[in-house]
């Protein structure tokens, strides 16, 4: 095998990616770094006439909950169901994972998303939704971000003064949320870095955070970064289920805040990670201080006594 374009790749990750057998015997190999990615390294290759990708786990990622064969058995059910690239290759102890290259353009942070894309983005969420939930692989968003903040704590990262108050507010949403409608397979990561469009579908990728949980969270993580009103919210709704009534507005709503919560804890809990993302560390503070402002902001929103009764008797 004859690989080009390897002087920016450090040796280790030649060396894992040359022994691949989707390519171990191709003429030719052309290695090349995509930009993006937080907890990974990721790598378009192409291999004579085929191209994959290839991602490989930063070190320390496991301290934000990703279970990398967790993770294998939903990118292989959702690849199973025309929802994901194909998988070609998984080593779930390296946190390596090599799929089938999809071409298309994702939805850069805060785009609004169109409604041609709001339906491609909801047919294939649905879809997958529809599968036999994974066994053991519970996704709470809840108990993520108070795992996150413990994390975060731990490394000595500064937490918000309001911390107490913004957690005792995330308690009384999340008891209105309880029980879940239905439960069922989830991304729980929904957001345009994560779907790639190629036009007539929108292919999902990144499944390290799948686990079985409420389908509004999923409509919740994609609608805080593409939704950006009320009327998208209740398009999002009427695209997913046919309605928006009024307890599936209050329910997203209310999700919307869980997500904010998450996004930020993420952040914080991110910044003891001990290997900088590729490309360097972005600020993680001043991403976490975005979400929480959008969600002290939502906590402030004169709706919100009203959503939490319809989302608990809706």
């Amino acid at each position: 095998m004859g690989v080009s374009d390897a002087h920016d790749l450090t040796d280790d990750v030649v060396r894992t990616l040359e022994g691949i057998p989707a390519w171990r015997t191709a003429a030719a190999v052309r290695i090349t770094p995509l930009p993006g990615g937080l907890t990974n390294r990721t790598f378009r290759v192409d291999a004579d006439s085929q191209t994959f990708v290839a991602r490989l786990a930063i070190s320390g990622a496991e301290a934000l909950g990703i279970d990398r064969r967790r993770e294998r058995a939903c990118a292989l059910a959702a690849s199973r169901a025309g929802v994901a690239p194909a998988v070609v290759h998984v080593r779930p102890e390296a946190g390596l994972m090599v799929t089938r290259y999809v071409p298309g353009r994702t939805l850069a942070p805060g785009e609004p998303a169109s409604p041609d894309v709001v339906q491609r983005v909801v047919a294939a969420i649905r879809r997958y939704h529809a599968l036999r939930p994974p066994a053991g692989a519970r996704f709470s968003p809840t108990g993520t971000i108070a795992a996150y903040l413990r994390v975060a704590r731990a490394g000595g990262i500064p937490l918000p003064a309001d911390l107490p108050v913004l957690t005792s507010h995330l308690a009384k949403i999340a008891n209105a949320l309880e029980p879940a409608p239905r439960l069922a397979p989830c991304h729980n990561d929904l957001w345009g870095a994560n779907l790639v469009d190629d036009g007539e579908r929108v292919w999902i990728v990144d499944w390290e955070y799948a686990g079985t949980g409420d389908p509004y969270f999923d409509l919740a993580t994609f609608a805080i970064y593409h939704a950006p009103d009320d009327a998208a919210d209740a398009a999002l709704l009427q695209a997913y289920f046919g309605e928006a009534t009024p307890g599936g507005v209050a329910r997203l709503q209310l999700m919307r805040l869980v997500a904010q919560m998450r996004d930020a804890a993420w952040y914080l809990a991110a910044q003891t990670l001990p290997q900088a993302p590729p490309g360097g560390r972005p600020d993680f503070m001043a991403a976490a201080e975005a979400h929480l402002a959008r969600y002290r902001e939502g906590l402030r929103d004169p709706r919100l006594p009203q959503w939490l009764l319809q989302a608990r008797h809706g």
